[in-house]
C-alpha cells in the first residue's frame, strides 16, 4: 500500500523514441506517485514534442544524456530507451547520481559493460528494472505457469522461433535503421534478448554450454537479380516481379499505413517519391550496405541435459514467435500469431487448448513493467528483471554470437570467467 505522504518521484527519460514515449505515458496512468520532469533527446522535432505533451517546464529539455545527469539536481529515476548501443553511458552515469532506472533491453551491448552496471547497481543499491517484455506479456505468461504446474512433466526440450516477415525484415534490417551493426548493435542480441531471456526463464538451471551458427546469405549484391538497379526508381527491370520494389511498398500503396508511414513524415505521394529516390528505403535490398544476418539459430544445453534452440529468421510469411515445448509427460505449442497454446497429452487422446484474448494496443504489458518498476522503488519490493538478472540471459546471447563469430561451442563458466577476469 502506497502512503498518501510519499513523495513524488521524480523522472527524467533518455531517448525520446516511440519506446521511451510510451514508457512515459505509462508513467502518467499509472496511479502511484510519479511524473516526467526532464527528457534527453538529440532529435528537436522528437524534444520539442516531448517536452509539449509531458508538459516539461523550460529548461528541462536536453540534447543528451550527459547533459541532463550533469545538469538534473532533482531526479529521481531515469528511464533508458536509446538505441541498443547507447544504453552503458547514460545508465552508469544515472546510477552515478544515485537515479533508479528502467531500462529498455538489452541492458548494454557487450558483456563488459553489463558487468559494470551490474557492479555499480550493487554498490549504488539502486533499483535497476530491464524491460524483458515477454516475462509479462498473457501468452508467455501462461507457458510458464502450465509449466511451472507440470502440465507436461520434466522440461526436456524447447523449440523456439522468432520468425521475421520477409517484408518486415527487408524494411527493418536491409533498409532500416537497424541494417547495420555499428549502428545499433548485432541483430540476435537487438531481435532476440527477449527469447533468449524467456528460454532461460522457464529453466530453473543454468545454461551451461552455447553454439550458434548463421549468416547474411540473401540480401547481398552477389544475390542480386539481373535487370535490378542501385536504386528501384534507377530503371529497375523487375519491379513487376519484385516484392521488395520501393515503389510498390512506399508509394503506390497507403502511404499512411506501415511500412509506407517509416519513410516520410509527410503522407503524399510528392514527399515519399522523394524519399524513395534520396533515401535508404529507395536503395535495392540486394544493393545496400546492410550487415546484419539474416538467419540466426542459437543451440543450449542446460545443467541436467535439457536442451534448447532458438532459430532468428527473416524469411517467415507471417509475423509472431512460436514456441513448443517438449516434455516427459507431452508437449507445449504456442503460436502468437493465432493466439493459441496447446497442450498434447502423452497419456490418453486429448489435447487442450486456451484460446488468449487478442492484444489491441501497442505493448499493454509496459504498464505492468512500469507499475513493478515504480512499485520497488516506492516500496523496496523486488522486479522481475533486475540488472543480475538480466546479465545473466544476455551473456547467453553474448555467448551465442561469439560461437557463430568463432565457429565453436562456448562454455559458459568458462565464458563468464574469462570476462569478469
Amino acid at each position: 500500500m502506497i502512503s498518501e505522504k510519499t513523495e513524488t518521484l521524480k523522472i527524467a527519460v533518455i531517448g525520446a523514441g516511440v519506446r521511451g514515449t510510451s514508457l512515459a505515458r505509462k508513467i502518467g496512468t499509472s496511479r502511484l506517485p510519479a511524473r516526467i520532469i526532464a527528457v534527453a533527446e538529440p532529435d528537436e522535432v522528437k524534444r520539442s514534442s516531448f517536452a509539449e505533451e509531458f508538459m516539461l517546464s523550460e529548461g528541462s529539455a536536453f540534447s543528451g544524456w550527459d547533459e541532463l545527469t550533469a545538469n538534473s539536481d532533482t531526479c529521481d529515476a531515469a528511464i533508458i530507451a536509446t538505441l541498443d548501443n547507447q544504453h552503458a553511458g547514460p545508465a552508469l552515469a544515472c546510477l552515478n547520481r544515485n537515479w533508479h532506472i528502467l531500462i529498455e533491453k538489452p541492458l548494454a551491448d557487450t558483456l563488459e559493460d553489463c558487468l559494470k552496471i551490474v557492479q555499480l547497481q550493487k554498490e549504488k543499491k539502486k533499483v535497476v528494472a530491464v524491460c524483458h517484455t515477454l516475462r509479462f506479456m498473457q501468452g508467455y505468461k501462461k507457458v510458464k505457469e502450465l509449466l511451472e504446474m507440470g502440465a507436461i512433466g520434466d522440461l526436456i526440450h524447447i523449440e523456439h522461433m522468432e520468425a521475421i516477415s520477409n517484408l518486415r525484415y527487408a524494411h527493418n534490417y536491409v533498409r532500416g535503421r537497424w541494417a547495420q551493426k555499428k549502428l545499433n548493435t548485432f541483430l540476435l542480441l537487438h531481435k532476440c534478448s527477449h527469447d533468449i531471456d524467456f528460454i532461460n526463464w522457464l529453466f530453473n538451471v543454468q545454461c551451461i554450454r552455447v553454439s550458434s551458427f548463421g549468416s547474411l546469405k540473401y540480401f547481398t549484391s552477389a544475390n542480386a537479380p539481373e535487370g535490378s538497379t542501385h536504386r528501384c526508381t534507377d530503371g529497375c527491370k523487375i519491379t513487376d516481379t519484385c516484392p521488395y520494389s520501393a515503389l510498390k511498398l512506399y508509394i503506390n500503396g497507403q502511404l499512411e499505413e506501415w511500412p509506407a508511414r517509416d519513410i516520410s513524415s509527410v503522407h503524399t505521394s510528392e514527399s515519399h517519391l522523394e524519399a524513395v529516390r534520396n533515401g535508404p528505403y529507395g536503395i535495392c535490398v540486394w544493393h545496400g550496405d546492410n550487415d546484419v544476418v539474416d538467419h540466426q539459430v542459437v543451440i543450449m544445453e542446460f545443467e541436467g541435459g535439457a536442451t534448447a534452440t532458438c532459430t532468428l529468421t527473416g524469411y517467415s510469411a507471417t509475423n509472431g514467435r512460436r514456441v513448443r515445448l517438449q516434455g516427459t509427460k507431452g508437449e507445449i505449442l504456442f503460436d502468437e500469431a493465432s493466439e493459441t497454446i496447446t497442450i498434447k497429452y502423452f497419456c490418453g487422446n486429448r489435447n487442450k487448448i486456451i484460446k488468449l484474448t487478442p492484444v489491441k494496443t501497442y505493448h499493454p504489458e509496459d504498464q505492468d513493467i512500469v507499475n513493478e518498476w515504480l512499485a520497488s522503488v516506492i516500496s523496496s519490493t523486488s522486479v522481475t528483471v533486475d540488472a543480475a538478472e538480466a546479465l545473466r540471459t544476455h551473456a547467453v546471447v553474448f555467448a551465442a554470437e561469439l560461437s557463430r563469430k568463432e565457429n565453436r561451442t562456448v562454455d559458459m563458466k568458462l565464458f563468464l570467467q574469462s570476462s569478469e577476469d
